[in-house]
């Protein structure tokens, strides 16, 4: 629809379109077009409802062309050279594009390839995180064969698989590349590293840098294949329990090959006053959050269990805020990582199933919900 304004007209975008600042663009480039010669054409070509329609299929079709910081450029140049192009700096925040939600495969290993896909799809997500290493969903020497066919049903039920979980640690494994070039020619995105153990007859700083320099030779493969690497913060004795190693680490390396897949529920394990600061400093770097709950075993002992999301310590309310001032825009994994069921022996696979899929799904729209709340789309 078009409205008259006094500095000239401005398109109001079909509210199905999610991109909705990219169509703006698209609408105002059209807009430049046709008033190259004459306002008033263009004011009379639209009085035509055929032309109407055609404007609105040339809207549609532009979405997801660009990104955001391609759209903020072209946003400033044509804001300085069309004085009626009327762009507002707050479309971005207020219109950006729905976060990506995958969960976790690891405890769904019951599950063959279509039923896990099944599931994911009826709990509301976008994706899967797929288990790629010993004792997953697709073993490692396995991988050309078994990795197709799980991208293949999670298609059939219109998800995606965005990451896998992986051993992958070090080129020197022969398996490392037969995994990044099958992931890769699978469509899938991100993988996660293995964890790093320390040396303990070596220094802290010289452990970062023998893992620094593991981590810069998996980059160029990385680059090779066109998947980007991440490592988790996880509490405990390894490389990386306290986001501030893996800072050290990856600060100087680029994101697109390398980053940190920011876990939250272990950055307040580690760190129960401090993890703000953590997660402020490592926030340039992270290219997925990690989302799960966990509350203490008891007041005399800090063990963390994993729990329902929301009903355990981590502040969602304080995270999510965060988030938003941090500009953090990352795909989101959800984690279920306490036990689905009470009494397995006894169940059939159906029950099964079902059983896990109500947890599934409750943890999924309670991630929703607590999104919205602190107006993350």
């Amino acid at each position: 629809m078009l409205r008259k304004r006094k500095e000239g007209f401005h398109f109001e975008v079909p509210l199905f379109v999610e991109d909705y600042y990219l169509c703006e663009l698209k609408a105002i480039l059209i807009y430049r077009r046709w008033f190259l010669n004459s306002r008033m054409a263009i004011k009379n070509c639209l009085q035509k409802e055929e032309d109407k329609k055609q404007l609105r299929i040339s809207i549609v079709l532009i979405v997801k062309v660009m990104n955001r910081r391609n759209f903020v450029k072209t946003a400033t140049i044509l804001g300085a050279a069309v004085p009626f192009a009327n762009i507002s700096a707050n479309v971005l925040s207020k219109h950006s594009a729905k976060t990506e939600i995958c969960s976790f495969s690891k405890l769904f290993q019951f599950l063959n390839y279509d039923e896990l896909a099944a599931l994911f799809k009826e709990s509301g997500l976008d994706g899967i995180d797929l288990t790629v290493r010993k004792g997953g969903h697709v073993l490692p020497e396995n991988v050309e064969r078994d990795l197709p066919k799980a991208a293949k049903a999670a298609q059939k039920y219109g998800i995606s698989i965005p990451s896998i979980s992986t051993d992958v640690a070090t080129v020197d494994d022969p398996l490392t590349e037969r995994v990044l070039k099958t992931a890769s020619d699978c469509g899938i995105k991100h993988y996660r590293l293995a964890y790093y153990s320390y040396d303990y007859n070596q220094s802290i700083p010289a452990n970062f840098e023998m893992i620094r320099v593991k981590m810069e030779r998996l980059s160029e493969l990385n680059v090779k294949y066109g998947i980007q690497g991440g490592y988790q913060n996880h509490c405990g004795t390894y490389f990386g329990a306290t986001t501030w190693e893996v800072w050290n680490v990856i600060k100087d390396m680029d994101k697109k090959k390398m980053g940190c897949f920011y876990d939250v529920y272990h950055g307040v394990v580690e760190g129960t006053q401090s993890w703000k600061n953590a997660m402020r400093l490592i926030a340039p770097h992270i290219t997925m959050r990690y989302i799960k709950d966990f509350h203490f075993t008891s007041a005399n002992n800090l063990e963390p269990v994993p729990c329902p999301l929301g009903k355990g310590v981590v502040d969602f309310k304080a995270y999510f805020q965060l988030c938003k001032e941090l500009n953090l825009d990352a795909p989101i994994c959800l984690h279920v990582e306490y036990p689905l069921f009470d009494n397995e022996k006894n169940m059939s696979h159906a029950e099964k199933y079902k059983k896990a899929l109500s947890i599934m799904k409750n943890d999924t729209d309670k991630l929703k919900s607590l999104m919205a709340e602190n107006g993350v789309v």
